[in-house]
């Protein structure tokens, strides 16, 4: 059957792409490009396709189809991002420094069709939306909205907040040379962009951004976060690596009135009446356009009737 949650094959845009830049040979490096080395045995980019295909199997194919299906329907709408817009978003999104490490192991053609995939699909969602809205005529009273809040005032409760940066390192040794630095007068965001040993991380420059009490950070972190005061950083926090969390900024517990979230909720609501005309416009075309896939590799090849659906 045809995914009937179809919203969810947009957020897998990612692991769809990797998985079109491991079937596509003509984009990748050398299938002897190595990818690590352990006990004097190499690695390569063609061991890592075979898992991936292993792995992901008739479901990561389907996915993939899917997903593609979304992004051919996005280039007929004239959403195909220019090469500015790739580059911000390699830039200002995905991080320059991820970009370059995808490029070790791909050409950088493939890891572009990459990024461009998950613009179009993302900008086709928008779009598609917005044309349901439209020809739905999909809105929502002032009325409508306050009964809703009424009926769920719990919702609209917001806990304590921060809003943090984080640095996070390998070994001790490292994090004492972090406080120290710190300890210096060393901004610690400039040290996270330089230290932080996830790539996005540094991209990000640490910043983890808000959390809530109860939002789901590890519970060291969040106790520690917590007691912070603005501009204040943490002693060294222990896990399976080394943290040091900042507190950018402290946000009190609040209950918001109608009238202060009033224009918010009420956009949110029409997207909520939006979803089921959006689910089945994802499924016809899902069932449009699947069964035209013709699958020439007996590895794929379905044994049910999924792609006929």
């Amino acid at each position: 059957m045809l995914m009937k949650e179809c919203t969810v094959l947009l957020r897998r845009v990612l692991v769809a792409a990797i998985l079109l830049v491991v079937l596509a040979g003509p984009v990748l490096a050398a299938p002897e490009t190595p990818v690590a080395t352990k006990d004097l045995k190499t690695y390569t980019l063609e061991d890592l396709s075979l898992y991936w295909l292993r792995n992901l199997g008739k479901d990561g194919l389907l996915d993939f189809f899917q997903t593609m299906v979304v992004y051919q329907e996005g280039v007929k709408q004239g959403l195909a991002p220019t090469a500015a817009e790739v580059d911000g978003f390699i830039n200002n999104t995905m991080g320059r420094d991820i970009f370059d490490e995808f490029k070790q192991l791909y050409s950088e053609r493939a890891v572009r069709q990459l990024v461009e995939y998950t613009l179009v699909t993302s900008a086709y969602e928008t779009w598609l939306r917005d044309k349901i809205r439209r020809e739905q005529n999909v809105t929502v009273t002032e009325s409508e909205a306050h009964d809703f809040f009424l009926d769920n005032i719990e919702l609209f409760h917001v806990p304590e907040g921060v809003w943090l940066s984080l640095i996070s390192v390998p070994t001790k040794a490292q994090a004492d040379e972090v406080l120290r630095r710190l300890s210096t007068g060393e901004n610690f965001n400039d040290i996270a962009g330089e230290v932080n040993m996830d790539p996005q991380m540094r991209a990000e420059r640490g910043e983890l951004g808000m959390y809530h009490l109860g939002d789901g950070l590890p519970e060291p972190l969040e106790q520690a976060a917590f007691a912070l005061a603005e501009g204040q950083y943490s002693d060294i926090i222990q896990g399976a690596n080394y943290h040091i969390v900042m507190c950018q900024k402290r946000y009190p517990e609040s209950s918001p009135s109608f009238d202060e979230i009033k224009e918010d909720l009420m956009l949110e609501l029409v997207e909520a009446k939006i979803d089921p005309f959006y689910i089945d416009a994802l499924n016809e075309l899902m069932a449009r356009e699947m069964p035209r896939f013709d699958i020439t590799a007996d590895l794929f090849r379905p044994d049910d009737e999924s792609f006929n659906q």
